[in-house]
């Protein structure tokens, strides 16, 4: 539970009070679960009717209601950004929570060939391997393994159960929520003497600054060189990244998108969920694929992209109308056909009077 000050919550939010009366913030809540004690926040001044049985004692809102008369009886707090002022708060409330013990569990198993910086957390269960490197306040709770010559940057999070394999590198405050796998083989196979070959995949996965990576995704290791994610980029659950693919900084790929090796991803760029891509193409700086879209060729930078195959936003919305207008065309297809075969049983004679509407 929280305990926030009038000053506190404008120091930690930058937002200006309508008045110094001193309140107490115990809890952030959304509108429609607002009650005594709490702090929640509002985007749009369209819908202030609600706000006359709101049992909130602060609500931030956005700066242009300092020309209104807002019916709440709380304390407002009126801010550029609502939404990122509430944001503020949500991390420092998350700060101070205690998500781990520090320390290295007696039971976690770490080769005395491993480097590990100041104040580093090592979960119970975990494995550390030779000449992996651990930076200055990384936490790695339970049950994860780090492989050989890993290097982990600093203030680094890894949650349970996840797996970096043999010389794959995170930089500075990477987070890896459970379940992720970072460096497993990559798809390689060549098929030779009547079968399946395995190709070894010798390289490795580096994952820049401020990358996340949430849970059961997988970044396979490249077979010669790095699979590359970029400073800033965030991965959704159930992702697959294969072999020796490259991402820019400060893209999204939502759950579930699979991209296949050898593709390279821009800056910026947005993939929806179920996204699937081809191999050996490139996306460009801050293109956007629709959900379910299959990508087959490359896309320019700046385009928006849908369907199946994906194309422009524009002409798949267009090729979509015309699919809705094709029962009605298939009857007044039938009802033309009908009429023809009509007249082809007809003598030249009566099909002259029923052309006319003799």
């Amino acid at each position: 539970m929280l305990n926030l000050t009038l000053d506190q919550l404008v120091q930690i939010t930058g937002a200006e009070p309508n008045t110094r009366q001193e309140i107490t913030v115990r809890e952030l809540c959304a509108l429609e679960e607002a009650h005594e004690g709490g702090l929640c926040y509002l985007t749009s001044l369209e819908k202030t009717d609600g706000l006359k049985e709101l049992k909130a004692a602060a609500l931030i809102v956005p700066e242009e209601a300092k020309t209104k008369e807002l019916p709440f009886s709380g304390t407002l707090l009126y801010s550029k950004n609502p939404e990122w002022a509430f944001i503020l708060l949500m991390k420092y409330a998350d700060a101070q929570k205690q998500k781990h013990t520090s320390g290295i569990h007696p039971t976690a198993v770490i080769s005395p060939s491993a480097k590990l910086g100041a104040e580093v957390s090592v979960g119970a269960y975990t494995v550390i391997e030779d000449g992996a490197v651990i930076g200055e306040g990384t936490v790695i709770f339970p049950q994860c393994y780090i492989g050989k010559n890993v290097t982990i940057g600093k203030h680094c999070y890894i949650y349970p159960q996840v797996v970096i394999r043999e010389e794959c590198v995170l930089k500075d405050y990477v987070i890896l929520q459970a379940g992720a796998k970072i460096g497993s083989d990559g798809f390689g196979f060549t098929f030779h003497d009547g079968r399946h070959q395995k190709i070894p995949q010798i390289g490795n996965v580096v994952l820049g600054n401020d990358v996340e990576v949430q849970s059961n995704s997988c970044i396979d290791r490249a077979k010669i060189s790095s699979t590359y994610i970029g400073d800033n980029t965030k991965i959704d659950n159930l992702v697959q990244v294969g072999h020796n693919v490259k991402v820019g900084m400060s893209s999204i790929m939502c759950a579930q998108v699979g991209v296949a090796g050898t593709t390279n991803i821009g800056n910026g760029v947005i993939l929806a969920g179920q996204v699937g891509l081809a191999g050996h193409m490139t996306i460009g700086d801050r293109a956007q694929v629709g959900a379910q879209s299959g990508v087959m060729t490359s896309i320019p930078a700046g385009q928006v992209y849908f369907g199946y195959p994906a194309m422009p936003q524009r002409e798949a919305f267009k090729q979509q109308a015309m699919l809705r207008k094709l029962p009605e065309l298939y009857k007044e297809f039938r009802a033309a056909k009908k009429q023809a075969d009509e007249l082809k049983n007809l003598s030249f004679l009566g099909k002259l009077k029923k052309l006319i509407g003799f």
